[in-house]
Parts: C-alpha cells; sequence; structure tokens
C-alpha cells in the first residue's frame, strides 16, 4: 500500500501511506483543483493527459499554509464545490454511515446472537465492497493486464498465503487472522483520512491549522481504540486468537488523554473562528465526530471479536462502495469507453441500480463458488467460505493500495 508520489516539480518524493491516500483523492478536477462538478468530458473510450498515470502524474500543490481562519465561501461558490456529492448524499454516504455501527451492537451484545450471524449479515454489502475493486482493475478489458505483477503476482502470493495458513491449521489460522486484524485497522483509517481530505481541499483549508488538527483527530483516536482494544481484548477474531503486545496502561492512557486535550483545542478554534467560517466547513467536524463513533463501537464498546470486526467493516464497505462508484461516474463522464465497455455503462448516468447489480452480481458468483465447491468435496461451508474471503480480503488490500496510491492513476475524478 506504499508507493512514491509528486508533489510538484520534482518527482518521487517518498511519502507514508496515508499522505499518499489522501494525496490520491486531493485533486478534484482536470482543470481546476477547486472544483469538482464542472470538468471537462472527454470523448468516449479517450483518456485525458497522465490519465492512469497516478498521482505522481498529477502535480499536486497545495494550499498556501495559514494559521487563520478559513476565508467565506465566495458569492460565486456553487454547493458542488463545497460536497463530494450534495449534503444530504454526504451526510448518508460518507459521514453517518458509521452509526450503522449500532445494528452489530445490538445483535451481538443486546440480543446475544452470535458473531457469525452478524458476520453474514455484513457479507451482504462486504461482497460487493471487494468487487468494486474489480471495476477498476479485472473487469476493464483495458486494464487487467496492465500491471501483471501488482494486480495478479502480488495479490496472488497474499491470496496464497491466507489460503496456505487456513488450510494448514495449527497457529497458521491466527497468523492470518491477526494480519488481517492490524492491516484491517490501517486500511479502515486511511479511507477515512482519504474522505476527510476530500473536503479539506474543497474547503480551501489545506496547510492550515485546522487541517493539521483534523488530521491528528482521525489517525490518534483510530490508535487509541486499536490501543484499548489490545489492552482490553477481545484478543480473538472469527473465533481464533490474534497475536499481540498488550501494551502498558500509561501508553493507552497518554494516547487518550492526547485525543482529548487535541479535540478541545480543535473545538475551541471552532468557537473562536465560528463568524469567520462557512457553515458547510461544519460538515468536517461532524465527519470526525462520527468517524470516531465508526472505531469507537468496533474496538471499544462491542465485546464479540467477530461482531466487532462486522461492524467496522459494515461502514468501511458502504463507503468504499460510494467512493469507486463516484471515480467510476465522472472518470467515464465522457461516455462509454471501449476499454472498460460493461463498467463505463453501468457507470453513466442513471445506471445506479445496474451498477450496483454488477457489482452484487459478481459477489454472489463468488459466495456461489464457494458454496459449489464445499458441497462437492463436502467440506464445511462456513470453513470455507472463511478460507475464500480471508484470501480475497487480504488481496484486495494489497490492490487497493495499488489502485489509491500509486504514481500510476489519475485520480482526478475525485474531489
Amino acid at each position: 500500500m506504499c508507493a512514491r508520489l509528486s508533489r510538484g516539480p520534482r518527482a518521487g518524493v517518498s511519502a507514508d501511506c496515508h499522505e499518499r491516500f489522501a494525496a490520491g483523492f486531493a485533486v478534484v478536477n482536470f482543470e481546476d483543483p477547486t472544483d469538482i462538478g464542472s470538468r471537462t468530458p472527454r470523448p468516449a473510450g479517450v483518456l485525458t493527459s497522465g490519465a492512469m498515470a497516478g498521482p505522481a502524474a498529477i502535480a499536486l500543490e497545495p494550499a498556501p499554509a495559514s494559521a487563520s481562519a478559513p476565508a467565506p465561501a465566495g458569492p460565486g461558490e456553487a454547493a458542488k464545490d463545497r460536497w463530494i456529492l450534495s449534503p444530504a448524499l454526504d451526510l448518508l454516504l460518507f459521514v453517518g454511515v458509521t452509526f450503522l455501527t449500532v445494528i452489530p451492537w445490538i445483535v451481538s451484545d443486546v440480543l446475544h446472537y452470535p458473531g457469525w450471524y452478524v458476520l453474514v449479515g455484513v457479507a451482504v454489502v462486504n461482497g460487493p465492497h471487494l468487487i468494486s475493486t474489480w471495476t477498476r482493475v479485472y473487469i476493464p478489458r483495458g486494464e487487467r493486464f496492465r500491471r501483471p505483477v501488482q494486480y495478479w503476482v502480488m495479490p496472488g502470493l497474499v491470496a496464497a498465503f491466507a489460503v496456505a495458513n487456513e488450510l494448514r491449521g495449527g497457529n497458521g489460522p491466527s497468523l492470518v487472522r491477526s494480519v488481517i486484524f492490524y492491516w484491517a485497522s490501517w486500511h479502515f483509517v486511511a479511507q477515512s483520512w482519504g474522505v476527510l481530505r476530500i473536503y479539506q481541499r474543497k474547503h480551501g483549508v489545506v496547510g492550515t491549522l485546522d487541517s493539521r488538527l483534523e488530521k491528528a483527530l482521525i489517525f490518534l483516536p483510530a490508535l487509541f481504540c486499536v490501543l484499548r482494544r489490545l489492552y482490553t481484548g477481545p484478543w480473538e477474531l472469527f473465533g481464533t486468537w490474534v497475536y499481540h503486545v498488550r501494551p502498558p496502561a500509561r501508553l493507552v492512557n497518554g494516547c487518550g488523554a492526547l485525543v482529548v486535550a487535541l479535540a478541545c483545542a480543535y473545538l475551541a478554534r471552532l468557537v473562536v473562528t465560528a463568524r469567520a467560517r462557512p457553515l458547510h466547513h461544519y460538515v468536517r467536524p461532524i465527519y470526525l465526530a462520527f468517524n470516531f463513533m465508526g472505531f469507537a463501537m468496533p474496538f471499544l464498546v462491542i465485546r464479540d471479536g467477530t461482531s466487532a470486526f462486522a461492524a467496522a467493516a459494515l461502514w468501511h464497505a458502504l463507503q468504499y462502495i460510494a467512493i469507486v462508484w463516484l471515480y467510476n461516474r465522472r472518470r467515464y463522464a465522457g461516455g462509454i469507453d471501449a476499454g472498460a465497455r460493461l463498467v463505463s455503462w453501468v457507470s453513466q448516468p442513471g445506471r445506479t441500480l445496474p451498477y450496483v447489480g454488477l457489482i452484487a452480481v459478481c459477489a454472489a458468483g463468488v459466495y456461489s463458488l464457494a458454496f459449489a465447491i464445499a458441497t462437492v468435496t463436502r467440506t464445511d461451508f462456513q470453513q470455507l467460505a472463511m478460507v475464500f474471503w480471508t484470501g480475497l480480503t487480504l488481496a484486495h488490500y494489497y490492490v487497493d493500495g495499488v489502485i489509491w496510491k500509486t504514481r500510476r492513476y489519475n485520480l482526478k475524478p475525485l474531489g
């Protein structure tokens, strides 16, 4: 999930993973980095200069740093420049989606159903979430063999590691579940940062004190939640032990105290700069609050390890589906692409249901394949489904890191 990023005239400057994820979501429009909804459509089947060349091909120039409050929106600023989609859809798909973690909590901790019930329910959206990556890599004919090592060899090796360890028994499953636990924790928070970075660029606050505090309030609360989970447990995932080192209490409490102090400083700044702050800028603190809920419920509240993971995967999956749909919708806004006829067709305006149907059918196909193999080989379906899922999930984590954070892709269709 790591790559190299060009931030301007000098290419190849190393950057850490979460900065690259944010950079991949940072540029809004082919002509104007502050405009997301008015890019010039390209002819069908034609990619713009630098397309599929990655963030490095887009010299990302951050807004001038300033510690002052964000300037009020100008009279000509359109609503489309302030939101990813619209106020209602943003609050539903990107902000408030973490409230769904209450459902796994009720099923697991209140109604006391086994965690597998929660996991099966979440599989309805988790499968299409994994398939969403395919709409960018494996389904488009013009893309699937463009990078054979990154698209096939490495994901194959990662999936083989997961499958082999799941099947060999012993400490193999614990090793795989441990990798999933830590990699997923990073995977979830990196996506959260990417979405927030879109808002920061659309609001023109990149490089300001606001943006630095917000970045800290994305990563540090997530770190606190992970540390607290490692300190208190549960230490199992899908019924298998997760390898861990129990952190000292002072480290957990110190991280929590730092989060509280930064949150107080951020809230104080919101109060002090309230008169100069446009109303739509408050979506960012609201997003931070809901994002904390998205980590607190699985890592701090839900007591069953499987249900907890499913709760985090639920909001992450829905948010990811929306992000990839948005990317495809804007990438193929010029019409049908000869190298991606199916994906570009379902990504046209008015075809949201066919798009959702595509990823749902592909996910159902994978589930059906697992069921068929289990039936023919007389293998326990639950065990075989877990083997399939772990292999696909780790491969997804790797490929997702390639397509969002490398220098080879043009991610301007996102805000």
